[in-house]
């Protein structure tokens, strides 16, 4: 949420306000942050990669837009910029990356768990870019702390992302995903084996930028404004000059979806990662054309996805931007509401039918929620009673295998939207009698 001052309110006012927020440009915001967060239990997650997917789907930073997560929407973080937002999605990525690991124990206490964080981000950094100047001593010569450290490689990592392009921030935000992803796979590798993660990372950004190429000729051309951002992005990752030139040659001559080669990329996360990249970068300043989704199916079978998994990473884009209208502005800018929300509408009525009757059956073992739905064809359920159908509606959707590893827009979708949705046959006969 951004808080808007009115340009009436006097400075004192604009002064209390400011007082009650964080300010993450100041020293220590790295301890104060990590004390209130705790590492999930390792028994709690079944698969590494659909875990780390659902946890950070919802927070942007896969796309480049970071949306604060629940416990921070309140009066301390209301006037935070995008960059301040990053700090605290990066924070809460790695924090949630970091429960895998093999030869360490994450401790409970909360100065040794800041410690310990402090301690591996900063050799995971050191470790994932050796040429970066990554400053030890103060400007006076004073040995910094660890936490000292971290924030320093944060700021430095933040003002990378800063372009003058929208699609040039929106690309190198995005790429601190996989900062996030590459510490996860990092500290839960014994020593001997992180050697070749940095090779891994520099494939996945050459990768990535073939794939965004090949997004750019779907139409069978490249614009000059794509050109200027492709080679302001290349100077911004970190890559070796001959991949470098492999890229700019790539560039001049054209990448079809049948040259793409991306085979070496085995992580299921970093496919579905590219995949929902391109979707958006195709997508974000148009519905996708007929010519797009063809690319897109295109590039989803490229990457081992069933139509399913295609079908579920629009959904999951959809799902993002719906969610987060009020949020991204580029969202406000680029598209119109009402024909992206009618989109996943569609998209979200036609899985319910493809899974009826698992819906009408989830419905029925609900004695609370089918009592209630009865009561409803007789008279008007309460303020509260309708809340909990809603919710009890909303759950029953994300068993469904197009939602189940997906945020779905809770405030999206209102009770009388849900019951547009729902078929008929998955309703009470009392329903049907009503319809009829």
């Amino acid at each position: 949420m951004k808080l808007v001052y009115n340009s009436t309110v006097n400075n004192r006012s604009i002064k209390k306000d400011k007082q009650k927020q964080m300010d993450l440009s100041e020293k220590g915001w790295f301890t104060e942050l990590l004390k209130t967060k705790q590492a999930a239990p390792v028994k709690e997650v079944e698969d590494k990669d659909e875990y780390i997917y659902k946890s950070l789907q919802p927070s942007g930073l896969m796309y480049g837009h970071p949306i604060l997560p629940k416990e921070y929407v309140k009066e301390d973080f209301l006037g935070l910029e995008s960059s301040e937002k990053l700090k605290i999605v990066l924070l809460d990525g790695f924090v949630k990356t970091a429960i895998f690991p093999q030869d360490a124990v994450v401790p409970t206490n909360p100065d040794e768990y800041v410690s310990f964080m402090a301690k591996v981000i900063v050799e995971f950094y050191e470790h994932a870019y050796p040429t970066s100047q990554i400053k030890s001593k103060s400007f006076w010569g004073k040995k910094l702390s660890n936490e000292e450290i971290v924030e320093n490689i944060i700021n430095d990592r933040l003002n990378t992302t800063r372009q003058t392009t929208f699609w040039g921030g929106f690309f190198n935000s995005s790429l601190l995903f996989l900062d996030v992803l590459f510490f996860g796979e990092w500290i839960s590798k014994p020593e001997e084996e992180r050697g070749t993660l940095i090779e891994q990372r520099d494939l996945t950004h050459q990768k990535l930028l073939e794939v965004m190429i090949a997004a750019s000729y779907a139409d069978g051309k490249l614009d000059p404004e794509e050109k200027e951002l492709f080679e302001e992005l290349l100077e911004s990752v970190h890559l070796t000059e001959p991949r470098k030139l492999h890229l700019l040659a790539l560039l001049e001559k054209g990448n079809t979806i049948e040259e793409l080669d991306v085979s070496d990329v085995q992580m299921w996360i970093l496919r579905k990662y590219m995949l929902e990249l391109a979707i958006l970068f195709v997508w974000a300043d148009k519905i996708v054309t007929e010519e797009e989704q063809t690319f897109i199916n295109a590039l989803g079978a490229k990457l081992n996805f069933s139509s399913e998994e295609i079908e579920r990473s629009m959904a999951a884009i959809e799902s993002f931007v719906v969610s987060n209208w009020g949020n991204v502005s580029f969202l406000q800018e680029k598209n119109n509401f009402s024909v992206i929300s009618s989109q996943f509408i569609k998209r979200i009525t036609k899985v319910v039918n493809e899974n009826k009757n698992m819906i009408s059956q989830e419905i029925k073992e609900s004695k609370e929620l089918m009592q209630l739905l009865i009561k409803s064809t007789k008279e008007d359920l309460t303020p509260e009673e309708q809340i909990v159908v809603r919710n009890q509606l909303i759950d029953i959707l994300k068993i469904l295998p197009t939602f189940v590893i997906i945020a779905l827009p809770g405030s999206f979708l209102t009770l009388p939207l849900l019951m547009k949705i729902l078929p008929e046959s998955a309703l009470p006969s009392a329903f049907q009698k009503k319809t009829n």
